[in-house]
């Protein structure tokens, strides 16, 4: 439902002619988005989806990353695995590395996140 604007925010941010140009699954990073680009999307977000809309509604595991209820001593505890699992959609026998959850980062990720956000 949101993948279309966010898109298009992403674009503009972009400076890009069109958001037909980027894939919605491939990585922030892959699409060359930078940390100032973050903080520029969140707050294109706000402005153009809904005000209520904070980053860690958008990337949650910023927060798991420092809770250590969810995240000690490098890895994730039961609690966090199960909610990073859940987050992400993936099987609860697969454990998801920390250092790989860039490749989650994405613009179809974002759409659904604030999908899930808004329905809640």
């Amino acid at each position: 439902m949101y993948l279309a604007k966010v898109k298009k925010i992403a674009a503009d941010i972009l400076f890009l002619d069109s958001s037909d140009d980027i894939d919605s699954g491939a990585s922030f990073e892959e699409i060359g988005f930078s940390s100032i680009d973050f903080i520029d999307f969140c707050y294109e977000v706000k402005a153009q989806i809904n005000p209520d809309i904070e980053p860690h509604d958008i990337w949650p595991f910023a927060r798991l990353l420092v809770d250590p209820q969810f995240y000690t001593g490098g890895c994730w505890t039961q609690a966090g695995r199960k909610i990073v699992n859940d987050i992400l959609s993936v099987d609860d026998n697969v454990e998801v590395d920390p250092k790989s959850l860039d490749k989650y980062w994405t613009l179809g990720f974002c759409a659904q996140r604030i999908e899930t956000v808004l329905n809640a």
